[in-house]
């Protein structure tokens, strides 16, 4: 099986021609079936390997090991299977620490994002209206234009905002982002991504939402809240969760333990 192969056969979608309604599709399969995780990253780093990983690589451990990545991973690698499906994408900064998708299909472009684990299901058309707004497990996530090629993004929760980022809406190249997305493997307590475990999936009408040792479920119903005190039922748990082997959440654990965050006891 050719690598486009596998990650279309991990996604449970087949091939097709480029379209606004193909890439909806590929966007919901991606959320659901491929989580934004620490684990893979943990690992990348203990090899040397302190950057986003090549397409094979990424490939070969979303078959073997059910990982996914960070924003960088995810949504760089997301575009190399979009362009190789015959898209035709680029990149855009948002800021601070996040990079995102260009898509133009028939002279429209839209902003892609399968690598900030929320429920952004759809491609949207930034510049066909001043505003948009996103609604998903109890979150509202809002795009406003601010001109000059700039957008405010906003996750809102209870009607509080929880996350504002900046969109540049510029297009960029893979080697212009690249610093940046090396630079999130960076290993001090200033990059809390480093320093803590975490893991978002979209499965059905269920989000998983991993932060250390509570594993959340988010749906209509509300939220319910699972709090760990031991690492085996936490293992048992999180790998069913979000599909994952339970050696790349030993490693992880063992990881933070390294850096002075111990999460069990025992």
């Amino acid at each position: 099986m050719d690598v486009v192969s596998g990650y279309l056969n991990r996604l449970k979608i087949d091939r097709e021609k480029p379209s606004l309604n193909y890439l909806q599709r590929l966007i919901q399969h991606h959320l659901s079936f491929i989580p934004y995780e620490t684990f893979s990253k943990f690992h990348y780093y203990n090899q040397g390997d302190q950057h986003v990983p090549d397409f094979d690589v990424f490939v070969q451990h979303l078959e073997e090991r059910g990982w996914g990545g960070t924003c960088y991973s995810l949504n760089i690698n997301f575009s190399r299977l979009l362009q190789r499906l015959g898209f035709t994408c680029a990149f855009v900064r948002v800021l601070p620490g996040h990079a995102a998708i260009m898509v133009t299909i028939e002279n429209s472009r839209y902003y892609v994002d399968v690598g900030y684990g929320s429920p952004m299901t759809r491609p949207i058309e930034l510049e066909s209206r001043h505003r948009h707004v996103l609604h998903g497990f109890g979150e509202e996530i809002i795009f406003t234009n601010q001109g000059e090629k700039k957008f405010l993004l906003e996750r809102r929760a209870n009607g509080k905002t929880f996350v504002t980022k900046e969109i540049h809406w510029m297009p960029l190249t893979e080697a212009e982002i690249i610093e940046e997305a090396v630079s999130s493997f960076q290993d001090h307590d200033g990059n809390l991504t480093m320093r803590r475990i975490s893991a978002v999936r979209f499965q059905g009408n269920n989000c998983y939402f991993l932060r250390d040792e509570t594993l959340k479920v988010i749906n209509y119903r509300g939220i319910r809240a699972h709090h760990f005190k031991e690492k085996e039922t936490w293992l048992k748990a999180v790998a069913e969760a979000f599909q994952v082997n339970e050696q790349g959440l030993e490693e992880s654990i063992v990881f933070l333990e390294q850096r002075g965050v111990k999460l069990f006891e025992k």
